[in-house]
């Protein structure tokens, strides 16, 4: 169970913006993320006028020890009614991201087997419930450059090689506060 903030925040643990710190008491992990993932949106107008499927994205650090790894939390939603009126959405296997032209592609994988034995609670809280989280490892240096020009829209990739195009939906959203603190715990 995650159990401990530090006040990061501007109100809350989860509310508003800025950087949050949690420990794992069952892993020793401390994770660190933005109090609010980007959001990206792909309309899906032959089953709905309004309904989307969603992708949220939130980068994340976590220290064991001292040993820092760097991820893109990958959150998965929808507000159509997948297996009756729309297909079941399959499981991504890759993410593309385009950015100050540069192409990064980040291999994806269920959020559980990055750290196993954390917890079941969410990373992220998002307005549409998330159906599946997904992990992209990623490097520091890549998460500055997402963050100095952001990107306008991604790509998901399955395993039979359908790609979808998602589009920013929330565009005044960044990372800086995650970066500044970040960076400052490797300095």
């Amino acid at each position: 169970m995650i159990s401990l903030c530090i006040g990061f925040c501007a109100v809350g643990c989860r509310a508003g913006t800025g950087v949050i710190e949690q420990l794992d008491e069952s892993t020793g992990l401390t994770i660190l993320s933005e109090s609010r993932p980007l959001v990206f949106a792909r309309a899906e107008t032959r089953y709905s006028i309004s309904g989307r499927d969603y992708i949220y994205l939130g980068p994340v650090e976590t220290n064991r020890q001292g040993t820092r790894a760097y991820f893109l939390w990958v959150g998965m939603a929808t507000t159509l009614d997948r297996g009756y009126l729309a297909p079941p959405a399959e499981v991504p296997d890759t993410l593309y991201i385009e950015t100050q032209d540069e192409i990064f592609d980040f291999k994806l994988h269920p959020w559980s087997t990055q750290s196993p034995g954390l917890s079941d609670e969410p990373l992220y809280q998002t307005a549409v419930a998330v159906q599946m989280e997904l992990a992209a490892r990623a490097t520091l240096n890549q998460l500055v450059v997402l963050t100095a020009e952001p990107a306008t829209s991604i790509r998901i990739t399955d395993s039979v090689g359908i790609t979808r195009r998602y589009e920013r939906w929330e565009p005044e959203q960044d990372w800086s506060e995650f970066l500044e603190r970040a960076r400052a715990t490797v300095d």
